[in-house]
């Protein structure tokens, strides 16, 4: 639940950053945001029903703007909060133990179309294109998001870590005929002995041309903390996609890798298939078959099934459907849409309906 510290503050930062796009009507700072609102149908082992945000797509509310400074040069800045539109909460706690107002992004960077882009601050990891994926994995709902990082089986820490990384800085490079990529590295505050320099570092690299959007690559370092007696250790997660434009259709492929580098501990592949068929404005059909693969214990493997359909009623508002289908193996947990079987082995099944207004 939100302090009022924390709803003054949220009071105060909409009156001044809509006082300033008022004062400077030709100036580039904006509020934007997203409320996403809908009911979920869950059977676990157990059936749930209720109120949830964020099944469509995360409930945002976001500060943007850029500067020009001449040359080619731009500074830009960006600060955005996921919320939970059904109770007002507001931002969340990163992995590192934070309580984040600006827990999705809040960053300030500089950029020229020859030089490329430097950021720093909170942001996404170097990862694969999210468009690979046809839920964007969004936590409320794509089984990508949810198979990918259901790791809590492979062994204690096992982890592709947080969603935006802190502290870090990174450097996109310009487009040069569809090649690009992008550095990251976050550094570790905490300098305690047993504590990594970084916390998260990784690499990726990206190809476009005509039909084919994305190509890509991706090479990611967490360094999970020193725990319970335990030394801190490296996780890595590797993985490649591509995305095929064939008329209304996007069809993709990905396949990613969690291997946590310590003694005794397992390894998952997750194999990902996504279509998403756009036949005009107003339709959006979407699919995506997800199976995770534990080589070392096949008990632990799973399948998913997710579809969707959204109805745009406008460029801002629609109206979406969600079905979601998880097979666990005997010793499988897996999860979906924060969902998780109240058994090991137990499916899951999921069922939602919302409306999501963009603004």
């Amino acid at each position: 639940m939100m302090s009022k510290n924390n709803l003054s503050f949220l009071g105060a930062g909409v009156l001044f950053f809509g006082a300033m796009s008022q004062s400077f009507a030709q100036s580039s700072v904006r509020i934007y945001g997203v409320l996403d609102g809908g009911i979920v149908y869950t059977n676990t082992g157990k059936n749930t029903l209720k109120q949830a945000s964020g099944t469509g797509s995360t409930s945002r509310l976001g500060f943007t703007g850029y500067e020009d400074l001449g040359g080619g040069w731009r500074a830009a800045f960006q600060l955005e909060s996921s919320f939970q539109a059904d109770v007002g909460a507001i931002g969340s706690t990163t992995r590192q133990g934070t309580n984040a107002f600006f827990n999705r992004e809040s960053n300030i960077s500089i950029s020229n179309p020859d030089f490329g882009t430097i950021k720093l601050g909170r942001q996404l990891p170097a990862q694969l294109s999210l468009a690979l994926d046809p839920f964007l994995a969004v936590s409320g709902f794509s089984p990508f998001a949810s198979l990918l990082s259901s790791n809590s089986d492979l062994g204690a820490g096992a982890t592709i870590g947080d969603s935006r990384i802190s502290n870090s800085i990174s450097y996109y490079t310009p487009d040069r005929e569809g090649l690009g990529g992008q550095l990251l590295y976050g550094f570790r505050e905490n300098t305690a002995a047993g504590y990594t320099k970084a916390s998260d570092y990784g690499l990726e690299m990206h190809y476009h041309k005509g039909a084919l959007s994305y190509l890509g690559a991706q090479f990611t370092v967490i360094n999970v903390d020193p725990s319970g007696g335990a030394s801190a250790f490296k996780n890595y997660w590797i993985a490649a996609g591509a995305q095929y434009l064939i008329g209304p259709n996007a069809l993709s492929y990905q396949i990613n890798l969690v291997s946590p580098q310590r003694d005794g501990y397992l390894k998952a592949q997750t194999h990902v298939l996504g279509w998403t068929y756009t036949p005009n404005s107003r339709h959006v059909v979407k699919a995506s078959l997800v199976y995770r693969n534990v080589p070392a214990r096949k008990t632990n493997n799973s399948i998913s099934l997710g579809l969707g359909y959204e109805y745009n009623f406008s460029k801002n508002t629609a109206l979406y459907t969600r079905l979601g289908l998880v097979g666990n193996h005997s010793t499988a947990i897996s999860s979906l849409a924060g969902a998780s079987p109240d058994v090991p082995g137990n499916d899951i099944k999921v069922i939602a309906a919302g409306i999501r207004m963009r603004f």
